[in-house]
This record gives C-alpha cells, structure tokens and sequence, in this order.
C-alpha cells in the first residue's frame, strides 16, 4: 500500500492477530506504536514526521505523525515468521504477546515473558517502522484489518 505523502519514505506497519480478541488488539496496537517511537532512534524519529494539532484557541490536541499508518492482520505463524525476518533484517520492530496483557502486578510480566519461548504464547501483533520499500516486501502477504 503507498502512503498518501508523495514525498513519503518511511512508513508505520502494525500485524494483528486475526484471531485474538479486538480489546486485546486494540491494547497491543497502542503500545506497538509507543515502543516503535521509544526504540527509534533520533533519525527515525525524524522520518516519523511528528506535527501538532491545535484548537483554534492555540491550545495542541495532540501530535500525530504524518508517516502512513497501516494496519493489517494475519495469523499466529505469520506473526512470528514477520517477527523473525524484521530481526534479521535489523528493522525497528516489536511484538506484544499474551504474557504483557496487564495484570496489575509488572514483574510479573516481565519475568513470565523473559521465561516464555514465543512458540508457546498467543502473538497479538508486531509493530514495524522502516522505509517503505522494505517493509512492503515483508508486508504484501497480509490483508487490511478491518
């Protein structure tokens, strides 16, 4: 999928698992993103072109980026075949699983996903950003999620 930005290089791409429950998706879809732009480094972040937006009393709204956001879905193996490819790869990626759905109690979230193979968790989704031509040849085989 091209960006609208004609001008555009670089490009948001969130996987969700077709079979997970949508408040799981929605949760991991957000904090995908956050981990994307808190593990970027400055020159990504330049490339995820941030603007804010204002009221017409000046008061910001909110900063969204300018970049293509894409979701789209595909299944558990796909999820971690996408995973895989983008650490060979050296692409700015992140994957949230079902050992970070939030329980109230941090450390045991950490420590269950520190000590869980990903082979034996439910994937939610991975996050990618990098430049467009490369995260579509990892991408095409997925569909829109809609």
């Amino acid at each position: 999928m091209a960006s609208a930005n004609k001008t555009a290089t670089h490009k948001f791409v969130i996987v969700l698992n077709e079979k997970s429950p949508v408040g799981k998706l929605l949760s991991a879809t957000g904090q995908l993103a956050m981990s994307l732009f808190a593990d970027a480094t400055s020159e990504q972040r330049e490339h995820m072109n941030f603007v804010p937006f204002h009221s017409p009393t000046t008061n910001k709204l909110i900063v969204l980026s300018t970049t293509s956001f894409v979701v789209l879905k595909g299944t558990q193996n796909q999820l971690l075949t996408l995973y895989s490819n983008t650490q060979e790869q050296n692409i700015l990626s992140a994957i949230f699983t079902s050992t970070m759905s939030f329980n109230g109690i941090e450390e045991d979230l950490i420590h269950k996903t520190a000590n869980t193979d990903l082979g034996e968790v439910e994937i939610y989704g991975v996050g990618l950003f990098g430049l467009i031509n490369e995260l579509t040849s990892l991408t095409k085989k997925f569909s829109v999620f809609k």
